[in-house]
């Protein structure tokens, strides 16, 4: 059987981006006809997609001084005092939930992450791309190839959605993955069938000196925020894959009309093919110590798994983010400290019974005494208060990697659903990681995955499943 798997790392070749704007009645323009620099690009994106696009956009060719400006605010003396305080109170949850240490510059690092993490982006408000380079090299081709199909997306599906009231952070989360999963499968198409040997090469040497480039970039960027940054990649792709398995374009166009709206439905593809929903309006069991709630909604099943990956055994914590099914933070200020507030809702009483224990692991391993584990009409509830700027958190920086895992999980499903039914799949992919041990399944070089005996134990699991 076929396997794939994205790294993890920070760096992706084009986004759909998070900013908007406004234009009047008429709308951004358009050229009448594309740059002939990138129509033949644009026309391997209709034809793999099987979609046509309306009408031409523009493709800005940047340098990387103009990509920059375009991408980052230029410095933090303008922003309001609101707008700092919601960037200080958010690195307070960061360390509350032990996935952030010392004094955190969130400023500076979504910059480095809108502007060192990418090499091009789609904005969907003025329906343009803009790319970092000015000379048309392979690299460039497939990083434009990329940014048409976003470009697409929107023009059939209509990708504002994304940034629209009705949707709460998971599903909003749920939707990039969706689009970011499907550039990424005609990206690499285009890598496949119009990339001779030479041109593959030459790829692969410019993506690495690019990958080389971001890291450096990056390089302060917390690991938790480069994982956030990420998983709509690593885990769309899969996702996508599982669907055009499935039935090729017509079940991603679907998945377009119908978007998935969990953030479980990218950690565990099969929940989607399911149509598992979520518990709603779970009680957190407040006591009166509350002195201001500033900011809740949803946690989502990566961001369960990514904290306490943190610090406990990723696999562990995988299981027990597995069996997600609903969840509600708050947080809030207690006698002047920032502390999250979360309970979790698992598919069944083991489900919970798994993420307490998960819990009660990560409370061990986690540095001083600010946080405690509850339980609210039978669910577990962690409450965990910011210890400060001045504490170590002895950071692993193990949420960022721990991405290969749900990843693998995604496209161990998506191998299988084609042939099997949905308990089947999950069947196989438990079987075949039950096997395997975290270092293994991160192994930078991808020995293990690529050995016979990994082959055999993927003919054995289906086998034992089907």
């Amino acid at each position: 059987m076929a396997l794939g798997i994205v790294a993890a790392g920070l760096l992706v070749l084009g986004a759909v981006a998070l900013v908007t704007g406004s234009f009047g009645d008429d709308g951004p323009d358009h050229p009448d006809e594309w740059d002939p620099r990138v129509a033949d690009l644009a026309a391997f994106v209709e034809d793999e997609r099987g979609l046509a696009f309306d009408h031409p956009v523009f493709v800005d060719f940047l340098s990387p001084d103009a990509y920059t400006e375009e991408t980052t605010s230029e410095d933090d003396e303008g922003i309001a005092d609101e707008e700092r305080e919601e960037l200080d109170r958010y690195a307070a949850q960061l360390r509350a939930l032990g996935v952030a240490s010392g004094e955190v510059d969130l400023f500076t690092a979504f910059n480095q992450v809108s502007d060192g993490g990418t090499l091009a982006f789609y904005d969907p408000t003025d329906q343009r791309v803009r790319v970092r380079g000015t000379d048309m090299t392979v690299g460039l081709e497939v990083t434009i190839v990329h940014e048409l199909t976003h470009a697409l997306q929107d023009q059939r599906f209509d990708l504002e959605r994304l940034y629209s009231d009705d949707l709460d952070s998971g599903a909003s989360t749920a939707f990039r993955g969706l689009a970011e999963g499907d550039a990424l499968r005609i990206e690499e198409a285009y890598t496949a069938v119009e990339l001779t040997v030479e041109e593959r090469t030459a790829y692969d040497e410019e993506y690495a000196g690019a990958l080389a480039d971001s890291l450096v970039a990056t390089a302060d960027v917390p690991p938790f925020l480069s994982a956030t940054f990420s998983a709509p990649y690593a885990l769309g792709q899969p996702f996508v894959t599982m669907l055009v398995g499935r039935d090729g374009n017509g079940r991603v166009d679907e998945a377009f009309e119908t978007p998935p709206d969990t953030e479980e439905h990218l950690f565990d593809p099969t929940s989607f093919l399911a149509v598992e929903g979520a518990v709603e309006d779970l009680e957190l069991g407040f006591d009166d110590d509350v002195d201001d709630l500033f900011d809740e909604g949803p946690l989502g099943a990566t961001t369960w798994f990514l904290f306490l990956a943190e610090r406990i055994d990723p696999k562990v914590a995988f299981d027990a983010a597995l069996g997600w099914n609903g969840d509600h933070f708050a947080a809030v200020e207690r006698e002047g400290a920032t502390c999250v507030r979360a309970v979790f809702a698992g598919d069944t009483e083991e489900d919970e019974d798994e993420m307490t224990a998960a819990l009660a692991d990560w409370l061990d391993v986690m540095p001083g005494e600010g946080a405690e584990l509850d339980e609210v009409d039978g669910h577990p509830v962690l409450e965990s208060c910011d210890p400060g700027e001045d504490v170590d958190l002895e950071l692993t920086g193990r949420s960022e990697s721990a991405l290969y895992l749900p990843s693998l999980w995604g496209y161990l499903v998506a191998d299988a659903v084609s042939v099997l039914e949905v308990d089947e799949a999950r069947c196989y992919a438990r079987t075949v990681l039950d096997g395997l041990t975290y270092d293994e399944i991160t192994d930078p070089d991808g020995a293990t995955l690529a050995d016979d005996a990994f082959q055999q134990r993927l003919t054995d699991a289906f086998d034992a499943c089907r």
